[in-house]
């Protein structure tokens, strides 16, 4: 993760070095991380337990538009995971499934200042991105299990034994939004705290989402016998076909909590600051024009 963390960062640099004459300190790069959680089938807490706590990196490009306007281009690398061990509903807790999943996820959000302030800059976050999952979880001899191959609510079998919701796709869209907060140490450097919310176009985070599949019929699909156990740890034996696994209603999100820093270059050579052109570069035009027999 780390490695992958590092190449970005470092084509993100070799971006900005080749945008200095043009950026006019519009442009910035950061880096920096947190912590993660999900809400879905196997969280049904408001205040999420803090077991379900993950971390991530994150870091991109922000261009300045205007005073009160940001856009960002954003790069995020995370996991997430889910238990029904620390539920507060009897049934999820007698489920006893479990889930976790690596997050790859870009995106392009927009920031909005709305108080014209300098040391302390509040802000709003909205955007669209595209992330990557893959939930897995432990198998009853302690091997890690890939869970969407398996089709565990009947993704695999055949359309004519009964109605089973097709297999999701890993690639999904995500619609960030939340608060951030700016605090400028200097210049150049900008510490940034932010707490976003990622909807999601799946339910199946997780791996959970409708109802059970009939157990005979789930055995017969190419993975069958493992489906079978992955799908059900219930004490009482597998339910029904006709027994929610999951709650379809609502898909799944998750959220995000993190520090980072912005360093935004200043050009002196040139003429640019933080602000856009400085007094240098002003008198440097004041006095070619003095210069000139035009102005004699």
């Amino acid at each position: 993760m780390h490695r992958h963390f590092t190449k970005i960062l470092l084509v993100t640099v070799m971006l900005l070095c080749s945008l200095q004459i043009k950026a006019q300190s519009r442009l910035g790069i950061y880096a920096g991380g947190g912590i993660s959680w999900y809400y879905g089938d196997m969280n049904d807490r408001v205040i999420t337990d803090p077991e379900l706590f993950t971390g991530h990196l994150n870091g991109g490009l922000l261009y300045r538009l205007g005073y009160r306007w940001n856009i960002v281009a954003n790069f995020h690398r995370g996991s997430l995971e889910g238990a029904d061990s620390l539920a507060i509903g009897k049934y999820k807790i007698e489920r006893d499934l479990h889930y976790r999943t690596d997050i790859t996820e870009g995106s392009l959000l927009f920031n909005y200042y709305p108080f014209n302030s300098k040391k302390f800059r509040p802000y709003l976050i909205a955007g669209v991105g595209c992330f990557r999952f893959n939930p897995v979880a432990d198998a009853p001899d302690g091997k890690e299990v890939e869970l969407q191959p398996l089709g565990t609510e009947g993704q695999y079998i055949n359309s004519d034994n009964g109605n089973y919701p097709e297999p999701y796709e890993l690639s999904q869209i995500s619609v960030p939004f939340g608060i951030g907060l700016e605090y400028g140490l200097s210049r150049t450097f900008t510490l940034r705290l932010e707490i976003v919310n990622h909807l999601t176009t799946t339910d199946y985070l997780d791996d959970l989402s409708g109802k059970y599949a009939d157990s005979t019929q789930l055995a017969g699909t190419p993975n069958g016998l493992l489906a079978v156990e992955m799908a059900n740890n219930m004490s009482t034996g597998y339910p029904e076909k006709t027994k929610d696994r999951g709650d379809s209603n609502q898909n799944d999100l998750f959220t995000t909590v993190g520090i980072s820093l912005l360093y935004t270059p200043v050009f002196s050579k040139s003429g640019y600051g933080a602000k856009g052109i400085t007094g240098s570069g002003l008198k440097a035009r004041k006095k070619k024009k003095r210069n000139c027999a035009a102005y004699d």
